[in-house]
């Protein structure tokens, strides 16, 4: 026989370095002390069962330190173990040895995982108590701050870091997270002062456009609910002129458009020809085309008031004005017509109804206010 090796006997299989991290959780789970639940088919088989009972056969310190390394054991495979590990560390604690030191390394490492996994309430919860059993823990303070930073909770990262440095002064982590934590504090600050001046700003603007509207002598009124405009009136920087969110309703076909930036020295000719004139497709639901600039008319009605200036109910009330319809020039600007002594502007949105000059329904529709 020839000798074809650098060693005689018999050849062996080398193992591999390490198995990947699911072959490793699905061989412990193989192995009756390290499993997690008995499977389905075990049935009635008792020496299974007595097996994996060992792990709750020694005292609670011995049941607690095994718990505890297989909580380690999972967490040293990643984060797709931290719920695993988690398990077992909660397995550890609840055997309630009176090993401190044990129940404090279950507590904090627990809080590791539950950092990974940014459940940072339940961080809190175990290293705080950790501290109550060891208030020199340093990785408590060190995990507290951390979850403290991650939720922005600056002056209590900021306490939980100098706790731990008071411990350990010298201590690199700790130093670190202290940096981070007075970089998120500069940050927080910086865009607290953006806020305020960007709310500032705002505050002053709705200043100068009510003083505006008190100046031009415009009747305003809020029905509730108010709807969300995302087009505000406001005032142009450069000509001072207000701008206005409009709506043209045409009743007609229940369609409505809304101008989000009317000038109020604009006129309604103007709109109109940009909307209906020469060159721009007719609108999908004007089958019969008749909505041209020189065919429309542009009313507004009129809303009932009470003598305080509050909405109306109609026509119940003695100091209530009927409902009625006001045509308004095409070659009126909105500024004129928000001045008439009969226009409301309801919402901070002003509204005009359009209608065909002849057509059968505007006939219909303008008895409706007759009557």
């Amino acid at each position: 026989m020839s000798n074809t090796g650098a060693s005689a006997g018999p050849q062996r299989n080398r193992a591999p370095d390490r198995l990947d991290e699911d072959r490793l959780v699905e061989e412990l789970n193989r192995v009756p002390l390290f499993m997690q639940e008995l499977p389905e088919d075990a049935g009635d088989n008792v020496t299974l069962q007595a097996l994996q009972a060992l792990a709750y056969d020694g005292t609670p310190e011995e049941n607690a330190e095994n718990f505890k390394n297989q909580g380690n054991d999972c967490f040293r495979l990643g984060k797709s173990q931290y719920k695993n590990a988690i398990e077992y560390y909660t397995r550890a604690l609840n055997e309630k040895c009176e090993d401190t030191a044990l129940n404090v390394a279950c507590l904090i490492n627990r809080a590791a995982c539950n950092l990974e996994l940014q459940n940072y309430r339940r961080v809190l919860n175990d290293c705080a108590k950790a501290i109550t059993l060891d208030a020199k823990c340093v990785k408590a303070y060190y995990r507290s701050a951390k979850a403290c930073r991650a939720l922005e909770k600056v002056e209590n990262a900021l306490d939980a870091c100098d706790r731990g440095l008071a411990i350990d002064p010298e201590n690199k982590a700790l130093l670190q997270e202290k940096e981070l934590i007075r970089a998120l504090e500069k940050k927080l600050a910086d865009n607290q002062a953006i806020k305020k001046e960007r709310e500032d700003s705002m505050r002053a603007e709705q200043e100068r456009i009510s003083q505006a509207i008190q100046e031009r002598g415009l009747r305003m009124i809020t029905r509730p609910p108010p709807p969300d405009n995302p087009h505000p009136v406001h005032i142009d920087p450069e000509t001072g002129n207000l701008v206005w969110p409009v709506f043209f309703l045409y009743p007609e076909y229940k369609e409505s458009d809304l101008i989000a930036a009317f000038d109020e020295t604009s006129t309604f000719e103007d709109h109109l020809q940009a909307m209906f004139g020469a060159g721009q497709p007719p609108a999908p639901w004007d089958q019969a085309g008749i909505y041209r600039p020189e065919l429309l008319e542009v009313y507004f009605e009129t809303v009932p008031l009470l003598a305080n200036n509050s909405l109306g109910n109609g026509g119940a009330d003695g100091g209530v004005r009927d409902t009625k319809l006001v045509k308004v020039g095409r070659r009126c600007t909105l500024a004129q017509v928000l001045r008439h002594r009969s226009f409301t502007v309801v919402n901070r949105i002003p509204s005009f109804i359009i209608l065909p000059a002849v057509s059968p329904f505007k006939a219909t529709f303008l008895a409706r206010y007759a009557k």
